[in-house]
């Protein structure tokens, strides 16, 4: 297997395009073309991981945090650039999966409640789906055709589900003028025909092949349609909420023996018992009241800083900072997602990058 299929893979696992605009996802580092000798995944992409990746004649690291992050001006013998250097004297291949990790059902914060034993987890925030609809007039003999050659340009797919199209007749008009060839109908002459109006939403980025389809298939010269910009809620999103019954105490408890690491700090805005947990990998805080909204009764999150705690507890808002690296438990996670697509060796790291340990 080729760097290339591998990364179509993980494509279909986390669409790159799901990143936010000021990621940095993709393949940093390495060629399309070499061949994969195994993968090993990773919360940050250090040198120790680089050590782990050659003992085990590995050269492909999927990491979820970007190396290159921000954007760099030079590649020296210091910091980032001592990594970089490394990963290309040994031809190993970095590819970063972050954002478009994160926006996925069974994404990072998935990964982490699922770890804690919550295996049945909602999508926390969930993000506006757009999409395109196709409305078209087609005579009714001529419709089944026209929908095979739509879905084959990606029209009617909908989460799961192919070749879902909607339909009801209706009677067209039109009267063929002298320069016309029409495929029904007589130059001149007012045409009444029996035809079907034909509906189907596609990705937004299909477009073009969309129509080049429809016009290709249509048996019209000009044939009438719509495009219509629609949007709703995408299965899509940010964080997971799931039920839980204990206390503060317990989740601190029981994050602390799973992790081996002390929890950072917790916020006790409130007495009253756990029902709902939010989690949002890394760092949360700024979603705070999109998860409150939700029904959470506690926030898991980390990096919390000084005022956001003050803040909530003034709210009477629980919140308990895991840290940044509760988030290793990706690396199992994405192990596993990449195992379900590939018979291939993937590893989890073993090597900490915790700079707090």
């Amino acid at each position: 297997m080729k760097v290339r299929e591998l990364f179509n893979v993980l494509d279909n696992i986390a669409p790159f395009k799901d990143s936010e605009d000021w990621d940095n996802t993709g393949l940093l580092v390495g060629d399309m073309q070499s061949e994969v000798t195994g993968v090993l995944t990773a919360l940050d992409c250090g040198m120790e991981t680089v050590d782990e990746a050659l003992q085990n004649e590995t050269n492909v690291i999927v990491a979820h945090h970007p190396l290159i992050f921000p954007k760099i001006s030079s590649v020296t013998e210091d910091g980032t650039g001592a990594i970089i250097r490394r990963l290309i004297r040994n031809d190993i291949n970095l590819i970063s999966m972050h954002t478009n990790l994160d926006h996925q059902p069974g994404g990072v914060s998935h990964m982490i409640a699922a770890w804690l034993g919550f295996h049945e987890t909602e999508v926390l925030i969930r993000h506006e789906a757009s999409y395109r609809k196709l409305r078209i007039n087609i005579p009714a003999e001529d419709r089944g055709q026209l929908k095979a050659d739509l879905a084959k340009a990606g029209v009617g797919q909908q989460g799961e589900y192919t070749e879902c199209f909607f339909e009801y007749p209706v009677q067209g008009q039109f009267r063929p003028g002298q320069g016309a060839n029409p495929h029904i109908g007589t130059g001149g002459e007012l045409e009444h025909v029996d035809e079907y109006i034909v509906e189907a939403i596609y990705e937004p980025g299909q477009e073009n092949q969309v129509i080049k389809a429809m016009l290709s298939s249509h048996p019209y010269e000009e044939p009438a349609y719509d495009i219509l910009s629609i949007s709703k809620p995408g299965v899509k999103g940010l964080g997971v909420i799931f039920d839980y019954e204990g206390t503060m105490e317990d989740l601190v408890s029981l994050i602390e023996e799973k992790s081996g690491l002390p929890v950072v700090n917790t916020v006790h805005g409130s007495d009253m018992p756990i029902q709902r947990v939010a989690v949002i990998g890394g760092s949360g805080m700024s979603y705070i009241s999109s998860a409150f909204a939700r029904g959470a009764d506690v926030l898991l999150t980390g990096d919390v800083k000084y005022h956001e705690a003050f803040d909530a507890k003034l709210a009477g808002r629980n919140v308990i900072d895991t840290g940044h690296y509760m988030e290793y438990v990706m690396a199992d996670g994405l192990k596993e997602l990449i195992e379900e697509h590939l018979d291939i060796g993937v590893k989890a790291t073993e090597a900490s990058t915790n700079p707090f340990s």
